[in-house]
């Protein structure tokens, strides 16, 4: 389906009935500008801001952490012409580069 940016997250440790615990959900900014709250298979690690991959099975989306070459390849599979592609690429580094300087974080 494509990816997204992790807007929150939490674990459900007593989920509702019908759902397993620990219940893994996040709310994911995705490439198109849509939100969209899915499943994961662990939380640890996630933080705001990380990049996720989003995949549909059945009518039930679920997540999953994507590290820099991944999100490298997202960008190359999603975008149009070379240049386009290098382009966004380039502009998710800066972002995610900005949003850590605005934290504080190294």
């Amino acid at each position: 389906m494509g990816g997204g940016e992790i807007v929150s997250f939490t674990t459900l440790l007593s989920p509702p009935e019908g759902f397993r615990s620990p219940l893994h959900i996040a709310l994911v900014d995705l490439v198109g500008g849509a939100r969209l709250v899915c499943h994961g298979d662990k939380t640890q690690g996630l933080k705001i801001g990380s990049w996720v991959a989003i995949e549909a099975v059945g009518n039930i989306y679920y997540f999953s952490h994507l590290g820099a070459l991944d999100r490298a390849k997202l960008f190359w599979r999603r975008a149009g012409r070379a240049g386009e592609r290098m382009s966004a690429i380039a502009q998710s580094l800066a972002k995610r580069a900005w949003k850590g300087r605005l934290r504080g974080e190294s």
